[in-house]
């Protein structure tokens, strides 16, 4: 998921092998076990979720990774608990994965959800990012995928639901340049029905080309 880049500069600066991965389930349960209290916070997350009958559309450990692809040259953790008064705030961005997304990519896994307004600004993220308000989540296929069927269904999906289902969707893939998002990763929201590209704006959406608009 991370980048070769970034994943051989943190082995580098850690002493870890490349085969290790700092936001893995194995290094989340290392992370929660290092601090007191940590575990007890994940389970009222985790309470919260169920209560809300969202436990089980994403593992809810994957909810707290930061963003492994960009937060390593950041003075910040791989993982983060939002405020608690924030953790409603990701049940209907979980309720358009189930009912939505993942019905129509398949499944997928978390790559970044909450960041801090610090990390936020370290990885250049928009001031008004809704991974500040827990609101959002980066996304990656699991498997091989064909990206332009990928975003095409993701576009199709996005336009089919319209404003009423107050969506946003990153849809980070260039249709002249394939190759440059490897992953296939993508943004989801429910901040409000709004669509954008690889530079983050509305010009660079793929989603009139896929769709022949």
């Amino acid at each position: 998921m991370r980048g070769l880049r970034a994943l051989a500069l943190t082995a580098l600066l850690s002493g870890c092998s490349l085969a290790e991965d700092p936001s893995s389930k194995e290094a989340f349960e290392r992370w929660l076990e290092a601090e007191t209290g940590r575990a007890r916070v994940y389970l009222a997350f985790t309470e919260r979720l169920r209560k809300a009958g969202v436990e089980d559309v994403i593992p809810p450990w994957q909810l707290l990774r930061v963003d492994a692809d960009y937060v390593w040259r950041c003075d910040s953790e791989y993982f983060d608990f939002p405020p608690n008064d924030q953790w409603d705030a990701i049940i209907p961005t979980l309720h358009l994965l189930r009912d939505e997304v993942i019905p129509v990519v398949g499944k997928v896994e978390v790559a970044s959800a909450y960041r801090s307004e610090a990390v936020n600004a370290c990885v250049g993220g928009a001031k008004r990012s809704q991974h500040r308000r827990f609101t959002a989540v980066d996304l990656v296929p699991e498997g091989d995928i064909d990206k332009r069927d990928h975003f095409t269904r993701l576009c199709r999906m996005h336009a089919r639901l319209g404003a009423q289902s107050h969506m946003g969707l990153g849809a980070y893939f260039e249709p002249d340049n394939p190759g440059r998002n490897s992953t296939g990763r993508f943004h989801i929201d429910s901040g409000g029905f709004r669509r954008w590209g690889y530079d983050y704006t509305s010009k660079s959406d793929p989603c009139p080309e896929l769709l022949g608009e």
